[in-house]
């Protein structure tokens, strides 16, 4: 279903209704649901977003309201594309179990295996050696790295100059802050390493890598680093910029913004995709690795992203671990996107809005779709 006017809006709310009438006690509460998102279309610092709600393969709710921003009149509805943040995580996490899966790497492989520079690893402010983190660790936030994201990094960073071999060099030089499997700190920076390791094991750049062998399989059509044009347009955070340009000028500036920055591709955080995109990747989750008829990772080895790791709350290898059979991940622009792998239900959230306006929506939508017994 797919909902832009509020005569859409109020046939959907009623659709909604009746199917909680009917459904067992553990079935999502749709008017709870509504609730919810009216509460969100309502508050200002929410401009717009959607809600997705799966049951059995089937859309059962679809929900999209409000503006690109509170200065648009661009409805938001299921083409807007988003700035998915840390949802990116699980997805570069299932690029490592697909190699896995092909017998190009192991989770348990230290990545000085791979990348040098890491054999002889120090403590920062200090001369003890440690060894290196595996794969497993680097993509469980226990790898030893400082704490943080991009987004707290200065402007004059090498991470925001180099390409992906240059800031695995850098973060090696800098040291770790803790022995790799003792202690949990998120950051991007295992996320960082792990991508050269790809790069180094395939020969081919992190993006291409992740499109063959990811993307491009499970129909993600629309999920990528660099968006190009016609993504652009309906991006709520662009969108404004390339409004009333020819897309040749639009083109050109894209080009010139990325020509302003490194070529580093931040795969714990740089994604944008849309709802139809991550549906089909926590669909391929739900079905254990399959795609149609094709096993494009083995269940057994994507089994292991969902195991809680070592020195890690409630985490795995890029996903988090909700309870009761729940994984996904959420994203500081206010995204949030989960499966019940047990039953198949899939919940996903979109704004644009940051994690602690849009917490409300995607917390409160968690809790009711995946509402225990």
């Amino acid at each position: 279903m797919k909902v832009k006017l509020p005569l859409f809006r109020l046939i959907l709310a009623l659709a909604c209704f009746a199917l909680a009438s009917v459904t067992a006690v553990a079935e999502p509460s749709f008017s709870e649901l509504e609730s919810l998102i009216a509460t969100a279309d309502a508050n200002p610092k929410i401009p717009g977003g959607s809600v997705r709600v799966v049951e059995d393969r089937e859309i059962v709710c679809d929900r999209y309201f409000g503006t690109f921003t509170a200065d648009s009149e661009t409805p938001w509805d299921e083409q807007t594309v988003v700035s998915i943040a840390s949802i990116s995580k699980p997805i570069a996490a299932t690029l490592v179990a697909v190699l896995v899966g092909e017998g190009s790497l192991s989770f348990d492989d230290p990545i000085a295996k791979y990348l040098p520079e890491y054999a002889e690893l120090t403590l920062q402010d200090s001369d003890q050696s440690v060894r290196s983190p595996t794969i497993a660790e680097c993509l469980s936030h226990t790898a030893g790295f400082p704490g943080g994201t991009m987004s707290k990094l200065p402007r004059n960073s090498p991470v925001k100059r180099g390409d992906q071999a240059e800031v695995a060099r850098h973060l090696a030089t800098q040291g770790l802050v803790a022995r790799p499997g003792m202690e949990y700190a998120y950051t991007f920076r295992g996320y960082a390493a792990v991508s050269r390791v790809i790069e180094v094991v395939t020969g081919r750049p992190i993006a291409e890598v992740m499109q063959e062998k990811l993307l491009a399989p499970l129909g993600m059509n629309e999920t990528t680093f660099t968006p190009g044009v016609s993504l652009v347009r309906r991006h709520p955070r662009f969108a404004a910029r390339a409004e009333g340009r020819s897309d040749d000028d639009v083109a050109a500036q894209i080009e010139r913004l990325r020509a302003q920055g490194g070529s580093f591709v931040n795969t714990a955080g740089a994604l944008v995709s849309t709802p139809g995109d991550l549906q089909r990747f926590l669909q391929f989750h739900a079905d254990k690795g399959r795609v149609g008829k094709r096993q494009i990772a083995p269940a057994s080895v994507l089994a292991k992203l969902y195991q809680k790791q070592p020195a890690a709350k409630n985490y795995g290898i890029g996903f988090n671990l909700r309870g009761g059979g729940v994984v996904g991940h959420g994203g500081a622009t206010g995204t949030s996107a989960s499966v019940d792998l047990k039953t198949g239900r899939i919940l996903i959230v979109f704004t644009q809005a940051g994690a602690p306006n849009a917490r409300p929506l995607t917390s409160g939508a968690a809790k009711v779709v995946f509402r225990k017994r």
